[in-house]
């Protein structure tokens, strides 16, 4: 009314609490899709012995097709999982510009991906040791770590596909805080 803007204040910009909280959570999504491979890999130590005392087998995670499932569905869910925190920062940099189409859907391409991986090999991880109870249990009498490493990695796999399904749901839910500084031109 008066005629200088130089008063004027710049519109407040939104809460980005969601894209902060999402971030955490692709970020444990990653780790524990990892930590989950890496338990399951390692998964080793159950050796079988005869009546005269010869090692007769050992038993690893490759003797259960499920459990190799699930270390390739967790590795390649983590690596998707990096793709998806890069695209995030990557598309979050330009919002002020028209953003482009192409990261966002690769993005929720990616989104897909990794629940559909996590989901399906902590669902077979989780009947395998049903199927497979008895053999699994054998080696807890073991001296190895067999039976507890497989339990460890479904569980790991089970709060991987939690995370990934709770990051999936934060992304679109606006939460009213900001965690990071919001670009501003003083």
């Amino acid at each position: 009314m008066y005629g200088s803007e130089c008063h004027m204040m710049p519109p407040a910009a939104l809460p980005n609490g969601s894209k902060a909280v999402t971030l955490l959570l692709r970020l444990c999504t990653f780790g524990l899709a990892l930590a989950s491979a890496v338990v399951m890999a390692t998964a080793s130590d159950c050796t079988f012995y005869d009546a005269d005392g010869a090692a007769a087998a050992t038993v690893t995670y490759k003797n259960y097709p499920p459990f190799v499932y699930l270390v390739a569905c967790n590795i390649t869910a983590a690596i998707l999982e990096m793709a998806a925190i890069y695209l995030q920062l990557v598309k979050g940099d330009n919002e002020g510009e028209a953003a482009p189409v192409l990261p966002g859907v690769v993005l929720v391409v990616a989104d897909v991906a990794v629940q559909v991986l996590l989901y399906s090999s902590t669902g077979a991880a989780f009947a395998a040791v049903t199927a497979y109870g008895a053999q699994i249990r054998a080696c807890a009498g073991a001296a190895g770590h067999f039976c507890e490493q497989v339990h460890r990695a479904k569980l790991v796999g089970l709060g991987a596909s939690l995370a990934a399904g709770l990051a999936a749901v934060a992304k679109d839910v606006p939460l009213p805080f900001s965690v990071w500084p919001i670009t501003s031109e003083d």
